[in-house]
């Protein structure tokens, strides 16, 4: 006869874990996207728009002379880049299949008209995996990165506050448009 309840013991272990980690975000103050960007230094948001040409000034220097250019060379940011700097864990299944539906988004807008029947069977080609499980690997990866901080960083990125997290074809949406315009 067995004298521990294998439930009871799990969902033990669930509660120590949660609380371990809000112990941790207390007595370091930081989220985890606070933390990875205080250790770099610089954010991939900062990079990236310090990458981007500023444009010309008109008027400036001698007629007939040439516009003074001040951009620095730009940075190819990928989708992995901003997945990564959105706090979306790379070990998720859905962070490889939210890369390539993006990817798959930027090269023609119109798959984005209707992702269930366009977006997400062709990202389940390359992944062996149906619709329904690419829409849900793409969704838990978009909710691991908003509880670590991404939603803090995806209103440094783009500008806008998102009190709640966007579904996935909104999220992919918003990536997408930001990589097309910084092409």
């Amino acid at each position: 006869m067995l004298t521990k309840d294998p439930v009871k013991e799990t969902e033990k272990a669930l509660e120590q874990e949660a609380s371990f980690g809000e112990v941790v975000e207390r007595s370091i103050g930081l989220s985890l996207g606070e933390l990875v960007e205080s250790s770099i230094g610089q954010s991939l948001g900062e990079l990236v728009e310090a990458s981007i040409p500023l444009p010309e000034k008109a008027g400036q220097g001698p007629k007939g002379a040439q516009p003074i250019r001040t951009a620095k060379p730009r940075v190819a940011v990928t989708a992995a880049d901003l997945l990564r700097y959105l706090m979306i864990p790379g070990t998720c299944l859905g962070f490889r299949q939210l890369e390539t539906a993006i990817n798959l988004a930027v090269e023609d807008e119109n798959r984005l008209l209707n992702v269930i029947d366009e977006l997400y069977p062709l990202v389940g080609k390359c992944y062996n995996a149906t619709v329904n499980s690419v829409q849900k690997n793409m969704r838990v990866a978009i909710i691991a990165g908003w509880k670590n901080g991404g939603d803090k960083q995806l209103e440094k990125l783009l500008g806008l506050a998102y009190p709640v997290r966007p579904v996935t074809k909104d999220f992919i949406d918003l990536l997408a448009d930001y990589l097309r315009r910084r092409l």
